[in-house]
This record gives C-alpha cells, sequence and structure tokens, in this order.
C-alpha cells in the first residue's frame, strides 16, 4: 500500500447502473472524468459501464459485470454475490496494475472490492454518498428483509449497527456501516457526513468534496422577476413541496410575475409563477441555472453533498437551503431559510425579491467555492489520501 506510481491506475466501482445519473453516479463519473483529465489511468467497474465513453473517458478501460436481473424497489442491478464476483476484481486489478480501489456504493461490488483489497495489499477508499438513508415508516416490517438481502450480496454478517433512528431507517444505514468499517479509509463530501459516520464507529473518516464541474460562469439576472431554480429527483425526502407551497404564498403576497420558480422535471400543473419543464439533458438544466438567481434545495436532515449545489456554484449561483446543516456546510455559498418550512422559505424569498443586489456576496462565495473544487486539486488530495494508507 502506499503512494501511486505513474503507471498505477485507479479502479472506480460502483453497484449502481451508470444508464442514468443520480447524484452518486455523478459524482463517481465526475471523479473518474477529473482523473483521466490529470493523467491518471482510470478503470471503471460498474453495471452498463459502457454509458460512460465519453469525453474523457473515451480511452478508459470500462468494464461491466455479467447482470442476472433487477432488485425491484431499489432498482439496483443483481450482479451476484460478491464472492462471485471477486475473481473478476482480482483479475482487473492485476490486469490493469491497479494501486488504489474506490468504491462508491454499499452492495455486492463494493464488498468484493474490500475482500480483493485485504488480499492483494492494494487500498479500498470507501465513498459514502448519504449515510442519512430514510423511508417511509410504513416499511418498518421490512426493516429484517433489508438486513438479509445485504448480507446474502456482500456476504457480510458481523459488524456494528447504526442507531438513533426507525427500524427501517437503521437498517438502511447499517449497510452503509458494514461497509464503511471494513474500508481504509472512508470519504465523506461533506463534514457533516463525516462526524456522523465518526460517531457511527465507521472508523477513519476523512472528509473530501465531490468534484465540482469547470466554472462556467454566466452574468447575473439583473432585470424582471426573481428567478429560481429547484433541480432534484421527484423523492419525498427532496420536498417539491415546500417549494411549491412557497410559491403559493409568495404570489399571494407580491402578485403575480414577482418570482418564477422552474422546476426541471416534472408534468405541468396550474401553480402561479411556476413552471415545469419535464424531463431535461444536462445542458438544458446549465441553460436553466444560467437564467436563475438561485436554486432551491428544499431536503431536510438527508442530503449530504448535493451535486446540484456544486452544479450551481460553478455556474456562479447561490443556493437557497432549508435544512440549516447544509447552510452551515456550504458557508457563504448558500442562503438558508429562517425556518425549515414553506412560510421560511417564502419570507427569504419575498426579501430578495424586494433586494435583488442582496445575492452578490453569495454568488461570489459560490464560484470560490466550485474553484476549490475543480479537479487537480481533487485529485491532488486524493493521492495523498491514498499514500497515507
Amino acid at each position: 500500500m502506499g503512494e501511486l506510481s505513474e503507471n498505477d491506475a485507479v479502479l472506480l466501482v460502483c453497484d449502481y447502473s451508470l444508464k442514468y445519473l443520480g447524484g452518486a453516479q455523478t459524482a463517481f463519473l465526475r471523479q473518474a472524468e477529473a482523473l483521466a483529465s490529470e493523467g491518471v489511468r482510470v478503470v471503471v467497474l460498474a453495471p452498463d459501464a459502457d454509458a460512460a465513453r465519453t469525453g474523457a473517458l473515451e480511452h478508459a478501460v470500462l468494464i461491466s459485470p455479467a447482470r442476472r436481473g433487477t432488485i425491484p424497489v431499489l432498482d439496483l442491478p443483481l450482479l451476484g454475490g460478491a464472492r462471485d464476483l471477486e475473481p473478476l476484481i482480482a483479475a482487473t486489478v492485476r490486469r490493469h496494475r491497479v494501486g488504489a480501489i474506490v468504491v462508491h456504493s454499499e452492495f455486492a461490488l463494493a464488498a468484493a472490492c474490500l475482500a480483493v483489497g485485504r488480499e492483494l495489499g492494494v487500498p479500498v477508499l470507501h465513498t459514502v454518498h448519504t449515510f442519512f438513508w430514510r423511508a417511509p415508516s410504513a416499511l418498518a416490517p421490512f426493516a429484517p428483509l433489508v438486513g438479509r438481502v445485504h448480507r446474502a450480496l456482500t456476504g457480510i454478517r458481523t459488524g456494528r449497527r447504526s442507531t438513533g433512528s426507525s427500524r427501517i431507517n437503521d437498517a438502511l444505514r447499517t449497510m452503509t456501516l458494514r461497509i464503511a468499517e471494513r474500508a481504509d479509509v472512508v470519504l465523506s463530501p461533506s463534514a457533516h457526513q463525516a462526524e456522523a459516520l465518526r460517531r457511527a464507529g465507521a472508523g477513519r473518516v476523512e472528509a473530501f468534496s465531490n468534484v465540482a464541474q469547470p466554472l462556467r460562469l454566466a452574468d447575473p439576472v439583473s432585470e424582471g422577476p426573481l428567478r429560481l431554480l429547484w433541480v432534484a429527483r421527484f423523492a419525498p425526502e427532496k420536498r417539491l413541496e415546500v417549494a411549491l407551497d412557497a410559491m403559493r404564498l409568495v404570489d399571494a403576497e407580491l402578485g403575480a410575475g414577482r418570482v418564477r420558480l422552474d422546476v426541471a422535471g416534472g408534468a405541468h400543473r396550474p401553480l402561479p409563477g411556476v413552471e415545469f419543464h419535464g424531463p431535461v439533458s444536462g445542458e438544458r438544466v446549465g441553460e436553466l441555472m444560467d437564467g436563475s438567481d438561485a436554486v432551491l434545495i428544499t431536503s431536510l436532515g438527508f442530503d449530504n453533498q448535493p451535486m446540484v449545489a456544486l452544479e450551481a456554484f460553478a455556474h456562479g449561483r447561490p443556493v437557497i437551503v432549508s435544512d440549516p446543516v447544509l447552510a452551515g456546510e456550504f458557508g457563504p455559498a448558500a442562503l438558508g431559510t429562517p425556518t425549515p418550512d414553506a412560510r421560511g422559505l417564502a419570507d427569504l424569498v419575498v426579501e430578495l425579491a424586494a433586494d435583488r443586489d442582496r445575492l452578490a456576496p453569495h454568488r461570489e462565495a459560490a464560484t470560490a467555492y466550485a474553484r476549490d473544487r475543480q479537479p487537480s486539486a481533487h485529485v491532488a488530495r486524493l493521492r495523498e489520501i491514498i499514500a497515507s494508507v
């Protein structure tokens, strides 16, 4: 174990399909592109890895393990158990002279990498995209099933258990903890999640940001209505309804036309000042950001380091956050609402609609945040962490 040599490759591993891009997959691919752009040989091992063959990864080694089906609800590719995957990973490590493995998930591929890393003396780093799993309380009876499925996929039967939340949430978080406590280093994109992982007993945890995309700064919006953008999965934990309810309050207080909210995705609903754009490409999301004053993040107690925040910062746009923890995480690049509900968001939006200039220092802080997390800095720090193992 130790420092990467010039000829060593980094193996990036994810149990999730790369055919669709959630936050974890986006962060995963950004890291792969960052490594490649800095001259590091990259090997990507993930379901549907060929979907990543673009741009900086045009010449990367992309390996898709054989797929046996899909686990319902999680939409997780079924690849077999960890023991079934160990020969593939060991052969990949040897064939491509892998000097470090970075896993971005908690299932069979990740567990197989832990076993192979121990056997071959290759450091394994575990990037945790969320330790704050959350499921409806109605699913509590399925908590034992979560544990059984994870044991069957990973072969891991012992270890620490997450506590302090609901039965189903603790079962989901235990999956992450069982992988994290076996990794040489756990990487957390946020400081607040890093602290939560340490308290849970994950071992060595480093706060290590995801990669921000290259800066694409656009001129600030200077006239017309205050423009806001909401971009996220349409999932309960993202709390779109908080943004929509806030817009109803704003419209009732200020009247029509003073504030506009663009929603990336979704079907049209007749709401004042709100436009749903349906399915949108990444390029279109960037255009919507350029046309906005700020980006809304309305989740509460769920998000680690939302990739949409990094994208907003790279466009020179601050974020408005409902979660006071995220407000602390992002510092002046974010504006926190006075309360995490629709009323708190509406109050802040009304203030900004009256004085758009208040956003200027937050735009500067957003740009600085993204500049500090560009690929060269990310790769340099990752090399340091690997060398320290």
